[in-house]
C-alpha cells in the first residue's frame, strides 16, 4: 500500500461540465484543496460536483459567485474522501476561471 501526493490544474471552457479527476481502481484519495481563481474581469459562477463510482450526483458548490480576481478554496480545509471510480467535476459561467486540485492518492492493494 502506498500513498502519492498529487496535483491538477485545468482551465475548462465556459459553461461546459468538465472531469477534473477521477479515482483510479483499487484506490482511495483525500481531496486537501481545490482552490479557484477567476481571472476573468467579469463576475463567474462555480460549479463542483462529485459522482460517485455509480453515477449518482452531490454537489460540492452549485452557482456559487465569484467576483473578477477572487480566489476561494472550495474545501475551505475540511478533506474530501472518494472512492475508486468517484470523479469531480467542475463548471463556470466564462472562460479564464482556474481550477487548482491537491490530493493524496492511497493505493489500496
Amino acid at each position: 500500500m502506498s500513498n502519492k501526493y498529487f496535483r491538477d490544474h485545468l482551465v475548462p471552457d465556459a459553461t461546459t461540465e468538465t472531469d477534473l479527476y477521477t479515482v483510479p481502481a483499487a484506490n482511495t484519495a483525500v481531496l486537501r484543496s481545490l482552490r479557484v481563481t477567476n481571472a476573468n474581469a467579469s463576475d463567474a459562477e462555480i460549479t463542483v460536483s462529485q459522482y460517485d463510482s455509480g453515477g449518482s450526483e452531490v454537489y460540492a458548490l452549485k452557482g456559487y459567485p465569484i467576483s473578477p480576481d477572487g480566489t476561494i478554496d472550495v474545501f475551505n480545509g475540511v478533506p474530501f474522501v472518494l472512492e475508486a471510480g468517484d470523479k469531480i467535476t467542475v463548471e463556470s459561467s466564462v472562460s479564464t476561471v482556474h481550477f487548482y486540485l491537491s490530493y493524496l492518492e492511497m493505493d489500496r492493494t
